[in-house]
């Protein structure tokens, strides 16, 4: 097993799961509750993940078309920035490589790694505002405590959505230092 060293491209990991679609660390998308907007935000993660494995690939660009075509303009971009800033703050304390499917795999649609499950739970979590079990999901994923700048960046993705609300004041500046206001909503936009 390969440990993370200073490249970022040589901690992500696509599986194969066309060989073993039963191998551990493997289970079933529709095992888990996830709304569309969800499987959304792991389509986009999944070519973020692949784009820091294969930086030649430039998958980030598909990511960001996906965001903008299925989220609400002008959100879509910043959606797609936020899950980028998250992966980049989950990855800052882990330790083992991160397993991800490929989003053009032929079982991205069916199946779910560990740690794609953990990265939307906490989403989840933080959307449904149970901050207990988004810390929960968030320890899980990035293998230890450091985990408050990745639940920030995840709380902006709710903020946006408008699952959660925060004052701006509150917010505590966007993920990035870079904050912006909607006037129509009022409510901070990163």
């Amino acid at each position: 097993m390969k440990v993370r060293g200073d490249d970022m491209n040589k901690f992500f990991n696509k599986i194969s799961v066309d060989l073993n679609q039963s191998a551990e660390g493997l289970s079933k998308i529709s095992e888990y509750n996830f709304d569309n907007f969800e499987l959304t935000v792991l389509r986009v993660a999944r070519l973020l993940f692949e784009s820091n494995e294969e930086p030649n690939a430039q998958t980030w660009k598909s990511a960001f078309l996906i965001a903008e075509q299925n989220f609400s303009s002008p959100f879509g971009a910043s959606i797609a920035h936020i899950i980028s800033i998250s992966i980049d703050f989950m990855s800052n304390g882990r330790t083992r490589n991160f397993s991800y499917i490929r989003e053009n795999n032929s079982s991205a649609l069916t199946l779910i790694t560990d740690e794609e499950r953990y990265f939307l739970m906490t989403l989840k979590s933080m959307r449904n505002n149970n901050i207990s079990k988004a810390n929960s999901y968030a320890v899980m994923l990035c293998e230890g405590p450091q985990i408050n700048k990745f639940l920030l960046a995840m709380e902006g993705i709710a903020i946006i959505t408008g699952d959660i609300e925060k004052k701006a004041a509150a917010f505590n500046g966007a993920v990035d230092g870079a904050r912006t206001r909607d006037p129509r909503r009022d409510r901070p936009v990163l």
